[in-house]
């Protein structure tokens, strides 16, 4: 595009140009103009109108921009306007675009894209689901596409993976297709890729699940007289019998802290980080649970976790040492600790208790959304009976009719 104006400005023009007390400008000519400003910095300024408004284009600064240098700049801003194109707009579309080309360089690896993805949604999981989730990307998705730039994988590529995953592990394939899935959508909203290519959930085996065994409660005193009776630790036969008589999750029961409870007003608060359901859960003890932590208190009076690791007292010990202890008993081909919270619910929904209240009890969350959100009542004395009830079952059969307050396990003289 030819100048069709003369030039003003020259070299010698321009540095010998002595700041004064207001700022003022030296005209180049087709709106380019050199602003010296009070403090002496000089300024490369385009002054255009576009569709009637006014506009101005900072190009640079003096001598870092010399003037043959601000003169093509400004040939190629008023080429732009010709076109009808506000050159500030072109110029934030030109430096957003190399924002992503360096964001694809340098943060595109999908092992980058995923280790951010995990450290800005790991405050919604509990640990142990962190822990898993961890295992799993490291263990199947990271050998494979840790060092591709996510922008590079394809559909038939997570497809592909994903039905290989499939046919050794299934559930795990489930689990791996979320994350990708998340991995992917946190790309796409971070600009690095224009859309998710995660394959549908379809491609996946059907699900074919199978209920975790359940002790029957005909066999909870056979159960519990061979816990008795074993070399266990007192905190390992307490955090199996706080699981059996709280309904809890192994996990949620194992991670407990002693400022968690109020044992004179049998209250028990678990604040939601440590909630499967994220979701802080209230668990009304009943006697014999109260009695039972007092004798775990009295044990070790100093300890902030009810049941610290061998190993690390600073840790609460491992979910599989309560596996262990169902496997050195005999009992894990007919029982598991999770079942446990199936025996109590088929026990007290078959025995006429209220289902909403037994679902509070086990913290699970309505998966109707919309009734979930009318029905939030919390059932506490409903549920206080409720655990106070199946504490009470627990002894009856535990010692064949002869119920002790407090002291599930034991039998009377």
């Amino acid at each position: 595009m030819s100048d069709t104006f003369s030039r003003s400005l020259s070299d010698s023009t321009i540095r010998n140009a002595k700041p004064k007390a207001r700022a003022f400008k030296l005209a180049d000519g087709g709106g380019l103009y050199l602003e010296v400003m009070p403090g002496g910095s000089k300024l490369w300024r385009y002054k255009f109108r576009i569709d009637g408004r006014e506009g101005r284009l900072a190009i640079g600064a003096y001598p870092d921009i010399g003037l043959a240098e601000a003169r093509e700049e400004h040939r190629k801003a008023r080429a732009l306007v010709a076109a009808g194109t506000n050159p500030v707009d072109q110029r934030r579309q030109d430096e957003q675009a190399r924002d992503r080309e360096r964001k694809r360089r340098e943060l595109g690896k999908f092992a980058t894209v995923t280790g951010e993805w995990m450290a800005a949604t790991d405050h919604n999981l509990a640990a142990s689901s962190r822990a898993q989730r961890r295992r799993e990307i490291d263990k199947n998705l990271l050998p494979v596409l840790g060092e591709r730039q996510i922008e590079g994988i394809h559909r038939s590529d997570l497809h592909t993976l994903l039905k290989k995953i499939d046919a050794r592990a299934p559930e795990v394939a489930r689990n791996i297709r979320r994350h990708l899935d998340d991995v992917f959508e946190y790309a796409a909203e971070a600009g690095l890729i224009e859309a998710n290519p995660v394959p549908s959930v379809k491609i996946l085996s059907r699900r074919q699940q199978k209920p975790l065994p359940a002790l029957d409660l005909a066999r909870i005193g056979d159960f519990s007289q061979a816990l008795d009776a074993s070399g266990a630790s007192l905190a390992t036969k307490a955090a199996v019998k706080l699981v059996v008589l709280t309904m809890l999750r192994k996990n949620e029961v194992i991670g407990a802290r002693w400022d968690e409870f109020d044992l004179e007003r049998g209250d028990w608060n678990i604040p939601l980080e440590r909630m499967k359901t994220r979701k802080p859960h209230w668990v009304p003890l009943s006697h014999q649970a109260v009695a039972l932590l007092k004798a775990l208190r009295e044990a070790d009076p100093r300890g902030e976790i009810l049941f610290p690791n061998t190993r690390d007292p600073g840790r609460p010990m491992a979910g599989r040492s309560l596996n262990a202890v169902m496997e050195r008993l005999g009992f894990n081909h007919e029982a598991t600790m999770h079942g446990f919270r199936s025996m109590a619910s088929t026990f007290l929904n078959e025995n006429g208790w209220n289902p909403d209240v037994v679902e509070r009890a086990l913290s699970h969350t309505d998966r109707d959304q919309v009734r979930a959100a009318y029905n939030r009542a919390e059932y506490r004395e409903e549920r206080r009976r409720l655990l106070q009830h199946w504490a009470d079952v627990i002894d009856n059969r535990v010692n064949g009719g002869n119920v002790i307050p407090g002291r599930f396990g034991k039998k009377t003289a």
